[in-house]
């Protein structure tokens, strides 16, 4: 696994088992057959609804992945995860000092051509967010860059085109504001994303 840092954002890449990505895309599109998840909702940030920005939730209890190469792919996921944070915590080691912080959402989306959440956000915020710590991101696929669909921080500035299998860890904090900027071409981009929290 490598790592690269910019401004307390770290990429980790080459985290899982090569065909690993492509198991938990199969999966989502097995899920979404059976009728799970749900199609993003207008929010008040956004000006229209976004056509094809599909995304399931999936925590342990909710559904049953198939196995990759005979191993639990949720237990796989969150190992990986966890490899990731135990890095991230080696370079901000004061995180280890701020009691029990882990991850237990493991959310997947697929965002579709003109698709993506574009308005400037954080993932920490009053009420059920504000235990929020740090925020995790999977890309499950590849999109070039001219295809748009990057990752954007706006005061790092800085943006990242998605790199399947490949971690990217941050703040949840409104430091590191991002937003989802538009999939130009037709590949579809897939995610998984979700929090480590404060217990």
């Amino acid at each position: 696994m490598n790592v690269e840092y910019f401004e307390h954002i770290a990429l980790y890449k080459d985290v899982y088992p090569d065909g690993y990505c492509q198991h938990l895309i199969s999966e989502f599109n097995r899920l979404e057959g059976g009728g799970a998840g749900s199609n993003r909702l207008v929010s008040e940030n956004t000006l229209k609804h976004v056509k094809d920005d599909y995304q399931i939730g999936i925590q342990l209890n909710n559904h049953n992945l198939l196995a990759f190469q005979e191993k639990n792919s949720c237990d796989l996921f969150f190992d990986g995860l966890q490899s990731c944070y135990n890095e991230y915590t080696t370079k901000y080691s004061v995180l280890r000092n701020d009691g029990k912080i882990r991850a237990t959402v493991m959310k997947m989306q697929r965002t579709g051509p003109g698709g993506g959440y574009h308005v400037w956000h954080s993932e920490q915020g009053p009420g059920t967010h504000a235990n929020r710590a740090i925020t995790y991101m999977l890309y499950l696929n590849s999109i070039e860059p001219q295809d748009g669909a990057e990752t954007e921080f706006l005061y790092q500035k800085k943006r990242f085109s998605p790199t399947e299998n490949t971690m990217v860890v941050w703040p949840a904090a409104y430091t590191h504001a991002h937003r989802g900027n538009p999939v130009l071409g037709e590949t579809h981009k897939y995610i998984v994303t979700g929090w480590f929290y404060y217990d």
